[in-house]
């Protein structure tokens, strides 16, 4: 069962220029990451720690963010099993 932060990682704002906010993104290692798909983009969350697992969201783009029952089910296996499902269509 994961936890979610209360806090959201923080990135430059996209108002002050999409190109900070892309790189700072860019720089999150991508094995720390948790994207899943969401409306027309991706909820995106930074792995905190692995055990127990804790999430802290990240603002990229348009921000989606999944239900917190949703985040509360979370299973690090379910993280890795979307990661192969992903990387299969790579």
């Amino acid at each position: 069962m994961a936890k979610l932060l209360d806090t959201e990682y923080p990135l430059p704002s996209y108002l002050d220029g999409w190109d900070a906010h892309d790189e700072a993104f860019e720089a999150i290692p991508a094995d720390r990451i948790f994207s899943y798909p969401h409306a027309d983009g991706y909820a995106n969350y930074y792995i905190v720690s692995e055990k127990p697992l804790i999430l802290q969201h990240i603002p990229y783009g348009d921000a989606w963010q999944l239900p917190y029952a949703h985040i509360r089910g979370l299973r690090l296996s379910d993280i890795n099993l979307h990661r192969q499902m992903t990387n299969l269509f790579k």
